[in-house]
């Protein structure tokens, strides 16, 4: 296997796009990334495209063909990566995996989707076809289900509504200071506890928003990397794993296993721990997200990142910045995209280039997606190639 660098990177802005089709947003991130590469589209010999939804939102499907004709280069072969929020981050997987191996030296990472094209009942809907048919049919669409996991941290851990306050207003301070954010306005912890209850104890501000936009970014060999990119970014672990996506089915209510075991992974393969990590992008769909998944990729024991979080630790100047882009709580969730999106952000960060958002003595960046009830979790953990 040999070692693979990100050598483009670029996202779109993200939110609710009414006047952008599917098709608009492939085609700019699409060349957006391969501008940022210094690398003619010709040279792209494969297209890895993660998407949930296009068949039911859009009504397109073939969508790593919609990518090609849309970035012109129809002749190029691709595959539509579908496993819920995961999607982006999974297609990002098998590209590395597939340039590693020597199958191909240059390819085409996407994530694309456009959520806000129906009645938001047809929306939740669709959202909710990540779950098995059983929870359905009972009534446990996303809100319910984390607001589950909410209500079982609370008990194991003395969690409060206060301490999801925090995470909210953490990031949305965090894309305030992203340009290509969805959701860029101050909320502060007493407006957050203040709105209206989803599932209790998750508010409108403890959910993740419903976004439109669209991802990209270039992958090759890293010993051809320096012929394009003055600050190739180097991928140095990608692992992943699931779960029972039955919600009875679970290994527990307080933590997802297939983080914990996909983190494991990925840390064996980059030879480090969590306590090499300098920042991370994890998967904040709901506020008590992030905080279970702060202690299941080991950045805190059971039960101590809520207090860390209260406390600043994962503020952007914080000992460990968390979600810097805004996370899906500011920045947004368009879904295929977000994990293709939290990449864009390692690589900016990682070359120095994030602007006022820029997060100082960083050396390793996590990133980290959950799919599903969550069935599935990807992680992946880079590091500069130059």
């Amino acid at each position: 296997m040999r070692p693979v660098s990100i050598i483009g990177a670029y996202e779109t802005r993200w939110g609710v796009l009414k006047e952008r089709t599917i098709h608009d947003l492939l085609a700019e991130a699409g060349a957006g990334a391969l501008t940022n590469a210094g690398l003619e589209s010709e040279a792209i010999q494969f297209i890895y495209l993660g998407n949930a939804f296009a068949e039911t939102l859009t009504g397109q499907a073939a969508l790593a063909s919609v990518a090609a004709d849309a970035i012109g280069i129809p002749h190029v072969p691709g595959i539509r990566f579908e496993c819920a929020c995961c999607s982006g981050a999974a297609a990002l997987r098998d590209a590395y995996l597939h340039v590693a191996a020597g199958i191909y030296d240059f390819v085409l990472v996407a994530g694309v989707e456009k959520m806000n094209t129906r009645p938001m009942p047809e929306i939740l809907r669709a959202i909710a076809a990540s779950f098995s048919q059983e929870d359905q049919a009972a009534g446990i669409v996303a809100p319910a289900v984390f607001a589950l996991y909410a209500q079982a941290h609370m008990a194991k851990y003395g969690t409060t509504r206060a301490h999801l306050a925090s995470v909210a207003a953490k990031n949305y301070a965090n894309g305030l200071l992203n340009p290509v954010a969805h959701w860029r306005k101050p909320v502060s912890i007493d407006e957050i506890l203040a709105s209206p209850m989803i599932a209790e104890p998750l508010s409108r501000h403890d959910c993740s928003l419903v976004t439109d936009g669209a991802a990209a970014l270039v992958l090759c060999p890293a010993e051809s990397a320096g012929r394009f990119q003055t600050k190739p970014i180097n991928i140095k672990a990608s692992a992943i794993a699931g779960e029972s996506y039955k919600i009875a089915c679970r290994d527990s209510y307080t933590s997802f296993s297939s983080t914990v075991r996909a983190a494991a992974a990925a840390y064996a393969a980059a030879k480090v721990g969590p306590k090499d990590i300098s920042a991370a992008e994890t998967h904040d769909c709901f506020t008590i997200t992030e905080l279970i998944n702060l202690e299941d990729l080991g950045f805190f024991a059971r039960g101590d990142a809520a207090g860390a979080t209260q406390a600043g630790f994962t503020s952007r100047g914080g000992a460990l910045p968390i979600n810097v882009s805004g996370g899906l709580k500011a920045k947004g969730h368009a879904i295929g995209a977000t994990g293709v999106g939290q990449v864009v952000e390692a690589v900016s960060q990682l070359r120095g280039e994030a602007g006022v958002r820029q997060i100082d003595h960083l050396d390793l960046f996590l990133t980290h997606m959950l799919g599903g009830a969550p069935s599935v979790s990807v992680v992946h953990i880079f590091e500069r190639g130059y």
